[in-house]
């Protein structure tokens, strides 16, 4: 039995066996049928269905007992090309089918806009196939309440392998879970941009910034049913809020910004009176400051913390371990 090898050209209609036939061809093009059974590790009958498929592909021809290799720069190029012009005829047929199941949806009285998604296990197939179907980007608002286990990491670590960019912002109280703690960690290793804000307003998925699921839920129960926005203002919209949110959050498990060493005594205190919503006025009263000389020193810690706003400071402080006495 030859060694097993990762199969490569399954993609353009060619079965491991056959592979495995063409190979051992294109290396010894004199080999006679039953010298390639023995070569390929399968009976003497198989080898003429093989050797239809190959030159059925036009990787190779029938010379008598003989098969003869197609140089693959030539024979594997056609096949590439013919399966492109596959998925652009298919890439183009969406249209004409987005058309008809718009259509549909009307007679059954449903918005063409949106589309009402029921069932846990229906919502769990929802997510994994827009994520999968992302080109560009996968865009995440993350905030409990959580069902009871993370269905859709494969298909997040899957986009991210294929070069989708994964954003996601996560309600500050998800980094006292230490499960998916560790589930953020391990997504943010893989690739994904994390960042997090103390209140997180819903639950949302974007993908390409044109489609968008919001699932239905209370504060306290998981969601088991979902809206699904299809290309439009509306998805736009909610594509706009993500990015607004995102402005405003704060990177996770990003050393990179990293200025300075920690804050001296002067710097603690006056960072502890910011994330306590201590108002410059009363911090300069209580230091014996202007309001300038407050106003100033704020936006320069805010910018060696690298961080936006008040919250985003205390936090990024307090996470490098800077407001420890």
């Amino acid at each position: 039995m030859p060694t097993p090898r990762r199969p490569l050209l399954d993609g353009v209609g060619l079965s491991e066996p056959a592979e495995r036939l063409y190979r051992a061809i294109l290396a010894d093009p004199r080999a006679d049928r039953d010298a390639l059974a023995e070569r390929v590790g399968v009976d003497r009958g198989e080898i003429d269905a093989l050797a239809g498929c190959l030159t059925e592909l036009g990787l190779a021809d029938a010379d008598g007992d003989q098969l003869r290799p197609v140089d693959p720069r030539i024979g594997v190029t056609v096949l590439l090309r013919r399966r492109q012009e596959g998925i652009e005829r298919a890439v183009a047929a969406v249209t004409d089918l987005t058309r008809d199941f718009t259509d549909g949806q009307t007679r059954i009285g449903a918005s063409p806009l949106t589309e009402l998604i029921e069932g846990r296990h229906q919502l769990g197939t929802t997510v994994r196939a827009l994520i999968t179907s992302a080109v560009s980007e996968v865009a995440v608002l993350d905030t409990p309440p959580y069902a009871a286990a993370n269905t859709i990491e494969h298909a997040e670590q899957s986009s991210l392998e294929s070069g989708v960019t994964n954003r996601a912002i996560y309600a500050a109280e998800v980094l006292e879970m230490p499960e998916l703690y560790d589930n953020i960690r391990k997504m943010t290793a893989a690739g994904e941009q994390a960042r997090v804000l103390p209140e997180v307003p819903l639950k949302l998925l974007v993908v390409d910034g044109s489609r968008a699921l919001l699932p239905i839920s209370t504060k306290t129960d998981a969601a088991e049913s979902a809206v699904l926005v299809h290309p439009s203002a509306l998805a736009t919209a909610l594509s706009a809020l993500f990015e607004t949110l995102w402005h405003n959050a704060l990177p996770l498990f990003d050393g990179a910004n990293d200025v300075g060493g920690p804050l001296d005594a002067s710097e603690r205190e006056l960072l502890g009176m910011l994330a306590s919503g201590v108002k410059d006025e009363a911090i300069a009263r209580r230091l014996g400051l202007s309001n300038r000389t407050v106003s100033r020193r704020v936006n320069r810690l805010l910018e060696r913390l690298g961080a936006a706003n008040r919250f985003q400071a205390g936090l990024q402080a307090s996470r490098r371990g800077w407001l420890d006495n």
